[in-house]
């Protein structure tokens, strides 16, 4: 009885954590917001994506510079699609959608991540179906979403190629997320996030090759610039994969994905701190929305 009580409190502490974990990645992410917006004014969307995979992949090869040896063709090939899910696909479809959609529909359509998540895992893994409490918080949650973009101004424009661009940087999250919660316990969590990285870098490259990457060199000498990229690359990349992937094998593809749903809100924060923008009413109630519905679908 003693060792049934010991394992319910480590397994209890050990989601603690994994919440604690999840806080602090959707803390930085909020940020990245701030920081890709200052970047875009020396840097194309393409460059600040190569250069932030480039540094955290670095970091992860100084962390451990031995060869990994790859175990099978099927490991390999799980890796490489983590890596072109999660950050190839999603980055260049989330830049890709805001080049030809509006902001506001491409944040409302990216931020269906963690519902698409619940969907996918459903089919895909065995331990996570739909449930009702989990679709009544994601309605919570889209409408608390609703509320912050749109900001009283309810106003969609259709762009089908921005808006087809969005959906598909939410679903390729999804899928990466699900890909993670399967992958091989046999490997530690650095080896797995490391090679995702590499095979994200390895389809990254032929981007120097075409328009969408245009050199800006001495740009890299501005003091500003480089602390916004090494903060891009070693906390919001390295640091966060490697927790977010941890937080998805403790929670589940979908709980963790769920409190994404938590970024918009405190990117409303920051601004207002970092970039002194007001917080409106709207902000307000829909960030209690989205409190609610992380509650509810978390409970």
């Amino acid at each position: 009885m003693e060792e049934v009580d010991n394992m319910r409190a480590w397994t209890k502490d050990g989601k603690m954590m994994s919440y604690g974990l999840a806080a602090v990645v959707t803390m930085i992410w909020s940020i990245t917001f701030v920081s890709t917006k200052f970047l875009l004014n020396y840097l194309s969307p393409a460059e600040i994506l190569l250069y932030r995979v480039i540094l955290a992949y670095f970091i992860f090869v100084m962390m451990d510079p031995r060869f990994i040896r790859p175990v099978s063709l099927r490991e390999e090939c799980r890796f490489a699609l983590m890596g072109f899910l999660g950050t190839t696909l999603y980055f260049l479809g989330e830049n890709f959608a805001l080049e030809y959609g509006t902001a506001s529909n491409v944040s409302l359509l990216v931020s269906t991540a963690p519902l698409l998540t619940g969907i996918v895992a459903h089919f895909f893994v065995k331990s996570e179906r739909l449930t009702k409490r989990f679709a009544i918080g994601g309605l919570f949650c889209l409408g608390g979403v609703s509320l912050i973009i749109f900001n009283g101004h309810f106003i969609l424009k259709l762009s089908p190629v921005g808006d087809f661009f969005a959906l598909a940087a939410a679903l390729s999250f999804a899928f990466y997320s699900v890909t993670v919660r399967n992958m091989s316990r046999g490997y530690a969590m650095t080896v797995i996030t490391r090679k995702s990285f590499f095979y994200a870098l390895l389809t990254l490259l032929p981007l120097t090759l075409t328009p969408l990457i245009n050199w800006h060199p001495q740009d890299l000498f501005r003091v500003d610039v480089l602390l916004n990229l090494l903060f891009l690359g070693a906390l919001a990349s390295a640091f966060c994969y490697l927790a977010w992937n941890k937080v998805i094998w403790a929670l589940g593809a979908v709980k963790a994905n769920n409190l994404i749903y938590l970024t918009p809100p405190l990117v409303i924060i920051n601004a207002a701190v970092i970039l002194r923008e007001r917080i409106t009413p709207f902000a307000v109630a829909g960030g209690l929305l989205i409190l609610v519905g992380v509650y509810i679908s978390q409970k």
